[in-house]
């Protein structure tokens, strides 16, 4: 009786012991999904955000490649103002992609389930990286057209107005942000070393 008293209590202890560890296994569990669909429902309510401050900074892009047909020393010099302030403007628009893109690198680090949520994440890396490697390119290629138009002002006696170069916002130089071996968006000019 008393060995049947001892083996109902060794199994008692085990049976809880089991009842334990899977009470804290599937409260883990649980927890992890509570986690993992909280940085979902932040990755689909932030991606719009971002997704409009993208297309508002292509919308500038398309401004300054159309402009850019028509920049020339003169056209520099005549329009100074108006360069360094649409410049400016640029500026501020990819530190806008920038800080729209905040919550989207902290949480689309981990590979979702959810397909929608996924193709948000693959979306904003490759528009991500797109913007900022664009505006480098640009930035670049306008910084290149100010130095000329620095070594023309000189040599006209230093009376045109001063033109300010682009600054860079962000990052100095092309980043892969999606980690491809592939710098989307990055423009080589013929300056530039391939």
């Amino acid at each position: 009786m008393k060995k049947s008293l001892t083996i109902i209590g060794i199994v008692i202890v085990i049976t809880a012991i089991i009842f334990i560890g899977a009470w804290v296994w599937f409260s883990g569990l649980k927890e992890d999904r509570a986690e993992t669909q909280a940085k979902m429902d932040k990755i689909l309510e932030a991606y719009p955000t971002f997704n409009q401050m993208v297309n508002d900074f292509s919308n500038l892009r398309n401004q300054f490649y159309s402009y850019k047909e028509d920049l020339y020393l003169e056209t520099l010099r005549d329009n100074a103002e108006a360069w360094n302030n649409f410049m400016s403007n640029y500026a501020d628009g990819i530190q806008k992609v920038e800080d729209s893109a905040q919550v989207l690198k902290e949480n689309c680090d981990l590979e979702y389930g959810d397909v929608k949520v996924s193709t948000k994440c693959t979306n904003f890396k490759v528009n991500y990286e797109a913007a900022m490697n664009y505006y480098i390119s640009d930035v670049k290629l306008y910084n290149q057209m100010v130095s000329e138009y620095e070594n023309y002002n000189t040599e006209g006696g230093g009376k045109f107005p001063v033109v300010n170069k682009a600054e860079y916002k962000i990052y100095e130089d092309y980043i892969d942000y999606d980690k491809d071996g592939e710098y989307f968006g990055k423009e080589v000019t013929a300056n530039e070393e391939r």
